[in-house]
């Protein structure tokens, strides 16, 4: 009998760990390793524009967060890469994900695409700003903020822009 829990012990701690690298090499698999300098100056651009806005609005500025930051650029490959489609699929995971460092009591999320623009960035804000719905995530009662932008073979950019409090 104890050969058998050993063994059992044994084939459950394998697959445990079978399981944990499977996880991470998917979760690589989504995720880019380093945006390019392109990348991080076009989400720069997003955070300056919404930010001067909400200042605009006598809102304080919100503060750019690394782990946010790292959903919004998943979901942006995704997107790009049509790993997913385009749109708010699986915030609610996103959400549960970054809550796992970040508490939270609200949060919403913005997403973009536009291709052929000489600013794209100014674009993206732009849209959002002429919609009553993105608009109200840019004025929300939120302190944190992640973007991330990323570019399909075609040129195209896709931006999502997380807000949290």
């Amino acid at each position: 009998m104890a050969v058998a829990v050993n063994s059992l012990k044994r084939r459950t701690l394998i697959l445990a760990c079978i399981a944990l690298i499977g996880c991470s090499i998917s979760e690589k698999a989504i995720d880019q390793s380093a945006p390019s300098t392109e990348l991080l100056q076009r989400e720069r651009e997003v955070h300056r524009l919404i930010n001067q806005y909400r200042i605009s609005k006598n809102l304080p500025p919100l503060t750019p967060d690394e782990v946010i930051t790292r959903q919004a650029r998943v979901h942006s490959h995704a997107m790009a890469k049509k790993k997913v489609p385009f749109g708010h699929n699986s915030f609610r995971k996103r959400v549960k994900r970054i809550s796992r460092s970040l508490p939270y009591r609200t949060a919403s999320e913005n997403v973009a695409y536009n291709k052929g623009y000489s600013d794209c960035s100014r674009q993206a804000v732009q849209s959002w700003l002429e919609s009553t719905r993105h608009r109200k995530n840019i004025t929300g009662n939120y302190r944190l903020t992640g973007i991330g932008v990323a570019r399909n073979p075609e040129g195209g950019y896709y931006f999502t822009q997380i807000f949290w409090q």
